[in-house]
């Protein structure tokens, strides 16, 4: 009977472990692909200002 409860359990572990670890897996990614998106916005939000700044430096000199 010892061997039935085991054998049940490490069954029951090897049915649980596989998507436990692609979901655990799966966050992990998820968090660093909203990581590296929120740095990719920030670092294009700082390139428009960058180049705002220098088509209002190129108008007003191009007016004088």
């Amino acid at each position: 009977m010892v061997w039935d409860e085991t054998g049940i359990l490490l069954f029951l572990l090897w049915l649980v472990l596989p998507p436990l670890y692609v979901v655990l897996l799966g966050r992990h990614y998820l968090r660093r692909c909203t990581d590296a998106a929120q740095k990719a916005v920030w670092a294009r939000e700082e390139l428009r200002k960058a180049l705002e700044g220098v088509q209002a430096i190129l108008r007003t000199s191009a007016r004088n």
